[in-house]
């Protein structure tokens, strides 16, 4: 057991593509069967199975105009376009809503089918149905569906079978209301009929339906084709699925156009709403805006200011130059008061400015006088007299235009002051009106707005125009399903692969030895001298004038087994040959006894039962009761009162194992039986060993020492591939170059020479002869 602790290496060998073909094709006819029994299926599949239909139908929706990226506001935007595909895509869930799916199922009545009655299969009778019906009530909410079979039984009478259990009575009348378990329907017959055949018919809840239109049902949006949709379904009608998706695309676009008018209705109620709210708004900040005009007395507020800066600016200049006139007056006034000159042309009056001018005449005149005169000259006291009278008048007057100037620098003043007070108050002023201005001027856009938007969304109102345009009203492709061509060749080609797949699986496990290449794949150098072919006897013993292939196996054996003793090179010409195996049942006692009976015919041969433990030869020779044991326990000198004839053959000895001893190791490694082959050497050309397996027992390894050629035995079919590791250690680690293997029990196929083997023909001759 210890030789199993290290495996060698497997080697590998170049797969032959061609054998490995002929060893699938070996079972041609199971793989034909299996393929006529699969397209026989596919036959009766495509015979029964009920066609399914692709319809279509396309819808195209209108793109938002846009300018510059941003939605128009005008009238132009009022058509019900979609801004992309995102919202496309919202459209395509949209259509498949329930509530939509619902109306389709309630309009088309799809609650009821009605279906021929066939052995096989069943046809939907979907417009040519002699019968119709409808669903009044349900009064069972877990109602999903039911069948039933309708026959006629009278002229107005029909019955129910072969569904839910009945509530009473089976029997009905056309065109009343039948109380079913579920609730209650109405059939009818068809105007003109009178008569009809057994059909069935299916009540089917509206959700369960809906169901199975949401799965039924496929939206496809096709790239770079615009805002475009495609319907699809499959079903055994085409006219059915036509109606279908004509009825889902005609609801769907009254539900858009009923969505759009309630929206259109809603937004319209809500800007009336605003108009009125927004008028009342707009009318008080126009009642405080007149309210805060009378109270600042207040026209137009930049002119009024405007107005306050250029009247305080004139009053200033003007306080100024009264100012600089009342100053002068002052002045003048103050001169008056001496006999001088007075200043003239200073912008006085004209009046003051004559009296001025005459005064200063006068006092010229009384200058030039007393020069030539006294004081007491009359002239000069009428000229003093005058003098004095103007300069009273002068000052006089200087009085008046002094209050005058006064009064008027006093108007400005107050003038000024007021316009002052306009100008302070101007920023509060226009702030607070500013801000009344500005929610007004709000108030106003909101209010034009909203009143072009009623306008707009009146339009809408009237045109109510559909969200999508139907391009492709529903049509039918074909038949989809089945694909007969697919199926047929899937059917083929299934027929072709189950086989294959069972035969790998089954090659794939095998872990046995089956051919020569498998045995020298995995143990390196082997010689393999002979393939023995498998006999389906009992007992595989070679006759007399033998030429099956068994036969012929066995003569290659011994032709190959002489040539290996000839190239030893030995001086004794007698040989000793030991048949071994890794394990019980590979047919080594058959390999042993045969190799005996070829090398027999022209040679004296000698057959020893080395396996102590488990004797096999009295399988093909009558056993004595004495033999090895017996010998080498006894004190007997020569062996030949042990050793039996055959009775096979006149050449050919037997010498049994004997007694089965506790110590077949300890006698097998006895002088007396090393002395004994020497002995029997000088009588017989050809000593075999039919020894134990190696792998079980150690009993062999003392017979491979004095044996010429070891021929292990490996059986085809039956010896695991673990077993070759084991002879591969076996033969390493004992170092035995002398080593031969024999595959034994190969089928023909798995020989060298396939099914042709060529020593048939001598079998040929045999029976011809």
């Amino acid at each position: 057991m210890e030789l199993m602790d290290s495996q060698p290496a497997v080697r590998k060998k170049k797969m032959n593509v061609k054998k490995e073909v002929f060893k699938y094709l070996r079972y041609w006819y199971w793989i034909l069967l299996s393929m006529l029994v699969f397209y026989a299926a596919a036959r009766i599949y495509l015979r029964y199975t009920t066609p399914q239909y692709l319809s279509k139908t396309t819808l195209q929706f209108p793109q938002s105009k846009t300018k510059g990226g941003v939605p128009l506001s005008d009238l132009t935007t009022l058509g019900n376009g979609l801004g992309g595909d995102i919202e496309l895509q919202g459209e395509a869930t949209a259509i498949l809503s329930k509530p939509i799916l619902a109306k389709v199922v309630e309009q088309l009545n799809l609650n009821v089918s009605f279906f021929g009655v066939g052995t096989i299969k069943e046809a939907e009778l979907y417009t040519s149905s002699p019968l119709v019906a409808q669903i009044a009530s349900i009064s069972n909410p877990k109602f999903t569906k039911a069948a039933y079979v309708v026959s006629p039984t009278g002229k107005n009478t029909y019955t129910l079978s072969e569904g839910p259990l009945l509530k009473g009575k089976s029997q009905f009348r056309f065109g009343e209301l039948a109380e079913l378990p579920f609730g209650k329907v109405k059939i009818s017959l068809k105007a003109g009929r009178k008569s009809f055949e057994s059909i069935k018919v299916v009540f089917t809840s509206t959700s369960n339906l809906v169901s199975s239109l949401e799965n039924g049902v496929s939206v496809l949006l096709p790239p770079n084709k615009g805002l475009m949709m495609e319907l699809s379904l499959t079903g055994e009608v085409p006219g059915k699925s036509e109606d279908i998706l004509n009825k889902l695309t005609e609801q769907y676009r009254l539900e858009g156009v009923k969505d759009r008018s309630l929206e259109a209705q809603n937004t319209q109620d809500f800007i009336n709403g605003r108009l009125e709210i927004i008028s009342n708004d707009l009318s008080g900040i126009e009642g405080e805006k007149e309210i805060f005009k009378r109270t600042n007395e207040i026209t137009d507020l930049d002119t009024q200011a405007n107005m306050a800066v250029t009247n305080a600016n004139t009053n200033n200049q003007q306080l100024v130059t009264y100012a600089t006139q009342l100053d002068l007056v002052n002045s003048i006034y103050n001169l008056t008061s001496s006999e001088r000159l007075l200043p003239s042309n200073m912008g006085l009056s004209s009046v003051t400015e004559g009296y001025i001018a005459k005064y200063n005449d006068m006092l010229l005149t009384k200058n030039k006088t007393l020069k030539q005169a006294t004081v007491q000259n009359p002239s000069v006291i009428q000229l003093n007299r005058e003098i004095l009278e103007i300069r009273d008048l002068i000052r006089q007057n200087m009085m008046e235009s002094k209050a005058a100037l006064q009064i008027q620098i006093a108007q400005l003043q107050g003038q000024l002051a007021a316009d002052r007070t306009k100008i302070y108050n101007y920023p509060t002023q226009e702030k607070v009106f500013r801000g009344i201005e500005r929610q007004q001027n709000l108030k106003e856009q909101l209010y034009i707005y909203l009143l072009q938007k009623r306008e707009e969304n009146a339009i809408t109102l009237a045109v109510a125009a559909p969200i999508a345009k139907v391009i492709n009203p529903a049509y039918t492709i074909g038949i989809v399903k089945p694909n007969k061509e697919q199926i047929t060749l899937g059917a083929l080609l299934a027929g072709l692969l189950l086989p294959l797949i069972i035969l790998y699986a089954t090659y794939a496990s095998d872990n046995k030895v089956h051919t020569k290449d498998d045995l020298q794949t995995r143990i390196h150098n082997a010689s393999v001298i002979a393939e023995i072919t498998e006999n389906d006897d009992e007992v595989a013993l070679l006759k007399q004038n033998d030429f099956t292939v068994f036969a012929e196996s066995f003569r290659i054996l011994t032709s190959n087994l002489k040539f290996l003793l000839r190239s030893k090179e030995s001086d004794n010409k007698s040989s000793v040959i030991l048949v071994t195996s890794s394990i019980k049942g590979e047919g080594k006692t058959t390999v042993a006894m045969n190799t005996a009976l070829t090398l027999a015919g022209s040679s004296k041969v000698l057959i020893i039962g080395a396996d102590i433990r488990n004797p096999q030869l009295h399988r093909f020779v009558k056993e004595n009761k004495t033999g090895l044991t017996d010998y080498l326990v006894s004190d007997d000198i020569s062996p030949e009162s042990y050793i039996k004839s055959s009775g096979l053959h006149d050449n050919l000895d037997v010498l049994f194992s004997g007694a089965i001893a506790p110590n077949p190791n300890d006698l097998l490694d006895m002088h007396k039986f090393d002395e004994m082959i020497i002995n029997l050497k000088e009588t017989y050309q050809y000593i075999i060993f039919d020894s134990a397996p190696v792998m079980l027992v150690s009993d062999t390894l003392h017979l491979t020492e004095i044996s010429d050629v070891i021929l292990y035995v490996i059986k085809s079919n039956y010896t695991d591939n673990t077993m070759l590791d084991f002879a591969q250690e076996f033969k390493d680690s004992h170092n035995i170059r002398n080593i031969s293997f024999v595959l034994n029990n190969v089928k023909p196929e798995d020989s060298r020479y396939g099914n042709k083997y060529g020593y048939g023909y001598y079998s040929d001759v045999k029976g011809k002869k």
